[in-house]
């Protein structure tokens, strides 16, 4: 019998994940490593995230710091291994600074995900920490975005 892998089973509710306990989120991260992925790091601290994601991703330099320009530029990205995460540490600080832009951030990236599974066969997430374990955010790409398989239930976050 075959071994499922992590992302496989992540996709099944779409490309964006929630995660709160650090120890939780490191093991998925090191499971995804293995599985072939790369993993970018964005510290949604920063003041601008769009500014951080463009050269996290190293765009090129026309990139306009916004979501036209964040969908134009990730649309262009393959992956050199099986796929991509791109980490936002912190979402939740993003969120309450700017809910719209952080919004449309995920539902640019589930739009690109599945266009990038299906052209490429290739695979875009993203995983999103958040010190809120109450954090919840509305469907992106008309799909929830949930928490992670082991703190979905509301007392895995202490809530």
């Amino acid at each position: 019998m075959e071994q499922q892998v992590l992302w496989k089973s992540l996709m099944m509710n779409g490309s964006i994940v929630m995660f709160w306990r650090q120890d939780v989120l490191e093991r998925y991260m090191e499971k995804i490593r293995g599985e072939g992925f790369d993993i970018y790091l964005i510290d949604c601290e920063s003041s601008d995230c769009l500014l951080e994601l463009g050269k996290t991703l190293e765009f090129p330099d026309y990139y306009g710091k916004n979501l036209d320009a964040f969908n134009d530029c990730l649309s262009d990205i393959v992956p050199r291994n099986e796929g991509i995460v791109l980490f936002f540490k912190n979402f939740d600080k993003f969120n309450e600074r700017d809910n719209d832009t952080a919004y449309s951030v995920l539902d640019i990236i589930q739009n690109n995900s599945w266009r990038l599974l299906v052209e490429s066969q290739k695979v875009l997430m993203a995983f999103l920490h958040s010190n809120d374990p109450e954090l919840h955010i509305q469907p992106v790409g008309a799909l929830p975005v949930r928490w992670n398989n082991e703190e979905w239930l509301n007392r895995s976050r202490g809530v």
